[in-house]
């Protein structure tokens, strides 16, 4: 298990706070403002050493303390983990991860998915959402495709500094020469992954809507767009797109502007689900993702959903908790306590419930 027990002291409200967490679901209850995103947050510090609500984890300190100490215990691969972050105002952020007695990098431990809100707009927001979403995927599935990547956004970077810097076409078609080689080798990475995302996602909804759950998601589909003009060699996008990228002052063709689209028989889900069947589709989408997360090369996962029962009804909460509660992988939620939370739960015991 990823994470038997989580110590809090001075991390945000927390001035001193034990928690310990099932193999499988657990699910922390607790009214707003009582630190349910907090322990999220620390989880995550824990194991990344980031914060996904600040990029200055100074932030989490208490503000009655100098410095926080989150730490936990838990297992990779039946191997024990121990884990201890420590900040302070007059020192940088201090790490210890150790396995079996070993010093371990970050990489190596289990790997986290995160749903906060801003994911439940990931169908009908904006792109980048959907884009750090899968590059987050497929560098974690395909690791040679994080270095390519990183690649190709220094060469975007040189070729935008160019732009801006008004230069000639000859100086800035060097830049556009590499952006294009390395363009379409990412692209072709890209879309090679999404081939396996799209599967992954197409047989988790099929199997989910034939136990009769959900129907409202049948003949789902997902759409690539890779970035540019379908009919056009990348190289000729850029070049075709000199002028107005000059003009913005920034490459609008490439990769860098992939997207994909979910569609409900051959409509956009965006324009025709409700609220609330938009947020089960996203879900259902990160639960399809653990298999392609849980392959034989992977380490074990552990998901964080914040706020699972916003915008749900108590039957869809009830269909998405069982279908939480199937999973394998260990899984940490968030839900305010309500009449429909409570509900829905009442007929479920196989998770561990944390009061806060």
């Amino acid at each position: 298990m990823p994470l038997e027990r989580l110590h809090l002291n001075n991390f945000r409200l927390f001035k001193d706070n034990l928690f310990e967490f099932g193999d499988g679901a657990n699910l922390i209850l607790g009214k707003n403002g009582t630190g349910k995103t907090s322990i999220l947050e620390a989880i995550n510090v824990l194991f990344s050493g980031n914060s996904f609500r600040t990029k200055e984890t100074k932030t989490c300190i208490n503000s009655d303390s100098s410095f926080f100490l989150v730490s936990g215990m838990g297992t990779v691969s039946g191997k024990n983990l121990t884990l201890s972050v420590e900040n302070k105002f007059d020192q940088r952020i201090k790490s210890h991860r150790k396995l079996e007695g070993r010093v371990v990098r970050k990489e190596e431990l289990s790997y986290m998915q995160v749903i906060l809100a801003k994911h439940l707009r990931m169908i009908e927001g904006e792109p980048e959402i959907r884009r750090d979403h899968f590059n987050e995927l497929m560098f974690h599935v395909k690791p040679s495709s994080k270095a390519l990547h990183s690649k190709y956004s220094k060469a975007l970077k040189q070729r935008n500094k160019a732009l801006k810097r008004g230069l000639s076409q000859k100086e800035i078609s060097l830049w556009s020469s590499e952006l294009s080689s390395l363009g379409l080798d990412l692209s072709m990475e890209q879309y090679s992954f999404f081939k396996e995302y799209k599967e992954e996602v197409k047989n988790y909804l099929e199997d989910v809507t034939s136990r009769g759950s959900f129907k409202f998601l049948e003949d789902t589909s997902i759409s690539f767009t890779k970035g540019w003009e379908r009919s056009l060699k990348l190289s000729d996008s850029l070049k075709s797109s000199l002028d107005k990228d000059r003009a913005l002052g920034y490459t609008s063709k490439g990769p860098h502007r992939m997207d994909f689209t979910f569609s409900i028989k051959k409509k956009k889900a965006a324009a025709q689900l409700s609220r609330g069947q938009l947020k089960i589709l996203i879900l259902l989408t990160f639960l399809s993702n653990l298999n392609l997360l849980d392959g034989p090369n992977s380490r074990e996962s552990i998901l964080l959903i914040d706020d699972l029962g916003s915008e749900l009804d108590i039957t869809n909460l009830t269909e998405i908790l069982k279908a939480i509660l199937r999973l394998k992988n260990q899984i940490i939620l968030t839900g305010i306590e309500g009449e429909e939370m409570h509900a829905s739960i009442k007929k479920l015991v196989n998770f561990t419930q944390i009061n806060l």
